[in-house]
Formats: C-alpha cells, sequence, structure tokens
C-alpha cells in the first residue's frame, strides 16, 4: 500500500509519496549515469538509459520505486492488485518489458509526460520471456509529472498500458482510478473542497479509497506554498497525516506489519530528491550535482539512525 500525490505551487511542483510495505526489505538512494545497463527486455536485449536518473530503490537492485531524470521527469509506482493485468506472452512487434522495469524505461528515455503517453503503443508488458519463462512482473501503476507540470496515471487496462488524466493528482492502490473518482464526487464536491465538514466526515480508515480521498482533500485545501522551501514542508505535512505506523496493520500470511518505510520527495523543477525514513525523520537530500562520479552507478544508504539535535546547536 502507498500513497503518492503531486503538490502544485506557483513555481512548480513536488511528487510525493508513502512507501507502505508489508515485507521485510532493504531501500537505498541509486544514481544510475547515461547510458547504463540497467535491464534487460524480454528477448535478452540491453535497455540502456539515454538520460541520468537517480532515485529509491530495493536491496540496491536497478528497477527504481520513484525517480527523477535529468530532464526533471519525475514518477513512482505504487502496488497495483488487479487479477491478470498483463499479457502472458511476448509480442514480436513491440518492446517487450517487465512491469519492474517500465519506470527506468520512462525516467531513461523521456524528457516530458507527452514522450511517455506517446510511446505507450510501442509497449508490452509480458509476466514471460520470449522463451516462454517467468519473470518477476508486479502489479503496478505508474504517475508522471514534468516541469511543465503536465501529469498522468498509467494504469493497465485489458492487458494494456493506458494513459489517465487525473485531476486530483493523487495515486494509492487498486482498484481502477475511475473507481476511485466516483466514490471522491459520491462524497464530496472536488471542485469545492471547502465545503466539506472534514473533521466529521472524513474517511479515517487507510484503504486505498479511503487514503485516495483524503490525500485528494488534504493536498487541496493545504495552505500555498510561497517557495520551494516550502512547497516541500507541505508535501511531507501533508504525507505525515498518511503514514502507517509499525505494528498497525499486519495482513495474514504476511513476515511483518504494513508500514511507511519511507517517505520522499521530488522538487521536479530543481530536480531535487528529498527523503527520510521510518527510523529517523530528518531530511536528507541529493541533486544531480551532488554526483562526484557522474558516469558511475551510486548507491547511498539511509542512515536509519534517529537524529537528535540539541536546543544549544540552533543558538
Amino acid at each position: 500500500m502507498c500513497t503518492s500525490i503531486i503538490y502544485r505551487y506557483e513555481e512548480g511542483m513536488i511528487l510525493g509519496r508513502n512507501m507502505d510495505y508489508e515485507h521485510p526489505v532493504d531501500f537505498n538512494v541509486l544514481y544510475l549515469p547515461a547510458g547504463y545497463h540497467y535491464a534487460d527486455d524480454l528477448y535478452g536485449n540491453p535497455l540502456k538509459s539515454k538520460y541520468k536518473m537517480m532515485g529509491i530503490c530495493f536491496h540496491n537492485h536497478n528497477p527504481l520505486k520513484d525517480g527523477v531524470n535529468e530532464h526533471g521527469l519525475v514518477g513512482c509506482t505504487n502496488a497495483f492488485a488487479i487479477f491478470n493485468p498483463y499479457h502472458n506472452e511476448v509480442a514480436p512487434d513491440k518492446l517487450n518489458v517487465s512491469a519492474l522495469d517500465y519506470m527506468n524505461y520512462a525516467l531513461g528515455n523521456f524528457k516530458t509526460v507527452k514522450e511517455v503517453v506517446d510511446d505507450l503503443e510501442n509497449i508490452h508488458i509480458s509476466t514471460k520471456n520470449s522463451c516462454g519463462e517467468n519473470v518477476i512482473c508486479p502489479a503496478f501503476h505508474y504517475m508522471f509529472v514534468d516541469k511543465s507540470g503536465d501529469s498522468i496515471l498509467i494504469e493497465p487496462a485489458d492487458k494494456e498500458l493506458v494513459a489517465i488524466k487525473n485531476p486530483y493528482d493523487v495515486m494509492t492502490n487498486s482498484p481502477h482510478f475511475h473507481r476511485h473518482e466516483k466514490r471522491l464526487k459520491a462524497l464530496l464536491d472536488p471542485n469545492n473542497p471547502e465545503d466539506f465538514n472534514a473533521a466529521k466526515n472524513l474517511p479515517g480508515g487507510y484503504d486505498p479509497t479511503s487514503r485516495f480521498i483524503k490525500a485528494f482533500y488534504l493536498n487541496a485545501t493545504h495552505l500555498e506554498a510561497n517557495n520551494s522551501r516550502e512547497a516541500l514542508e507541505n508535501t511531507y505535512s501533508i504525507l505525515e497525516t498518511l503514514k502507517m505506523p509499525r505494528g498497525f496493520v499486519k495482513l495474514k500470511g504476511a513476515k511483518d506489519h504494513t508500514y511507511t518505510r519511507y517517505v520522499c520527495a521530488y522538487d521536479v523543477v530543481n530536480k531535487l530528491l528529498t527523503a527520510r525514513n521510518h527510523t529517523n525523520t530528518a531530511v536528507f537530500s541529493l541533486s544531480f550535482e551532488d554526483i562526484k562520479t557522474p558516469d558511475e552507478r551510486v548507491s547511498i544508504e539511509f542512515d536509519k539512525r534517529l537524529s537528535t539535535f540539541k536546543f544549544t546547536d540552533i543558538c
């Protein structure tokens, strides 16, 4: 379970997300240079990036869960648990990739949301490679935003990836976007969220639809930011209200509780990655200019120790 939002302000946009996960997992920041061989397609051909990108990954593996490229295209993945969302065989006339590698493919090859959307007809997601062998292909949907403010939600429908305009700037998990939209409109008027009695009627659950409604309302009614720093502050403030503490939810058969492993927020215009984890609420940042070896793959670990500061250090 995850919650993602696009926070907009006069100078730009922030894409932020809570990474909620139900299994033990290590995560770290990863930078991949232009020309890097980050995966193979389902025919075994190398997939290489045209552009530099950085984001957060699991177990120091190449697939990014969220990230930004050198042109300010930012994207994230969220779990989308629907039955049989993808094809079970390759298509010879398409680019065949796993859903696991699609985020890197998009960030590594495109500058804008329009370029991502225009390329969708060329993409074929399959759970099997050209030899008929199973590949890791999780059910995902994706959200992208670029420096112009253009954004898109991409979901599997009838086994194909389709682009959906999302005026609510929110993505959680399944069901399909239009069902979230229907529930939202049944509860409040999206064009007049101030008229809604949120203190009494805002959903209190952490299911995907409740989080979708809460995230939209909090994002739509939050105070305006005067600059990028305030925009980052407001994004973290919104996501904090949707954060899942450890011990709160444990699914049957799961080895660990479902909780928010990390929170991140990407400054789209400044191409800046910021993030914090569940044990250390200090916010760390990384820009492309911070990378000292831009032609090499760079992995950076989170500091997961609780950070404290003396009040006297402020003076």
